[in-house]
């Protein structure tokens, strides 16, 4: 049966999941686990990877990453490739690490997003390794509280929808702990694609050509003009306003752009060529005036 084509292109966030050969340990102590976390940084930069989140369990990986360029293969490639290398090498064995192609899944942000954030956290604890997730060594939760430091991670893109500060890392922990049903079936290998219904129907609909459009036109540009049209004005206003008024008018656009299509503080922050917290604080004036 011929494989299903993956959906690849530039400004997509994924859910990616890599079991290792017949499901053996791909990770069996304290440096293997370390090299992986040295290896995912450097590869991450090298393809403009934006790591979100991660879990190494004992057999298998889980990665929430947004590709900026379109190159995820090539980044996972890199990635399996030295860390299967370095593998075999320590443990002076042969044969495959890793028992197939990674899998991923194209994930709608905002809400999905953070579900798949917390799905990647409790993986310890639905594995039975722990009951408190800070515990566990391996993924991102414990940045994510602040109790340790990644400097490759991009936790504002989900910590930013609970609030500013303490508050937010005490309200995601609350998140991440509590007792809700997930709203997501993650580990469901037949679904490639994770949103709502106009985002999934979008991707049904363009099938593999999903591919050769995105990497011929990133969405950004797209997005930028569309935004420019909403809102009636030149789309230099929105990149270089001038004056109050045009400051306020591009507010609005990153928060059409946030509550309309799915983007992230940060995803509005490369468009716009500002720092996320500046999104975010423009959409919580624009809210509390609207």
């Amino acid at each position: 049966m011929a494989r299903k084509p993956r959906i690849i292109g530039p400004q997509l966030y994924h859910h990616i999941y890599a079991w290792g050969n017949d499901h053996h340990p791909i990770f069996k102590n304290k440096s293997n686990h370390e090299m992986y976390l040295n290896l995912l940084p450097m590869y991450a930069s090298q393809n403009q990877i934006d790591v979100i989140a991660y879990a190494l369990m004992g057999s298998h990986v889980h990665l929430f990453v947004f590709d900026a360029a379109g190159k995820l293969s090539n980044f996972m490639n890199n990635l399996h490739g030295s860390y299967a290398q370095y593998f075999n090498t320590t443990l002076k064995r042969v044969g495959h690490v890793f028992g197939e192609r990674f899998n991923s899944k194209v994930v709608q942000f905002n809400n999905y997003g953070v579900w798949l954030s917390r799905y990647i956290h409790r993986q310890p604890i639905e594995a039975g390794l722990v009951k408190d997730p800070r515990r566990f060594s391996w993924t991102s939760y414990r940045a994510y509280l602040g109790l340790e430091k990644k400097d490759f991670l991009q936790t504002e893109i989900i910590l930013s929808q609970f609030g500013l500060g303490k508050i937010a890392l005490l309200r995601y922990e609350d998140f991440v702990l509590g007792k809700q049903d997930d709203q997501v079936k993650w580990d469901t290998n037949t679904i490639s694609v994770i949103g709502d219904n106009t985002f999934v129907e979008h991707f049904n609909t363009v099938s593999t050509g999903i591919v050769k459009r995105l990497v011929d036109k990133p969405i950004g540009e797209d997005l930028i003009k569309i935004t420019a049209n909403h809102f009636k004005c030149k789309l230099e206003i929105l990149m270089n306003p001038i004056g109050r008024e045009e400051r306020k008018l591009r507010h609005r656009a990153f928060d059409y752009l946030v509550n309309e299509h799915g983007l992230s503080a940060r995803h509005v922050s490369r468009l716009f060529n500002v720092t996320p917290k500046a999104v975010v604080k423009s959409i919580r004036c624009t809210a509390r005036t609207t």
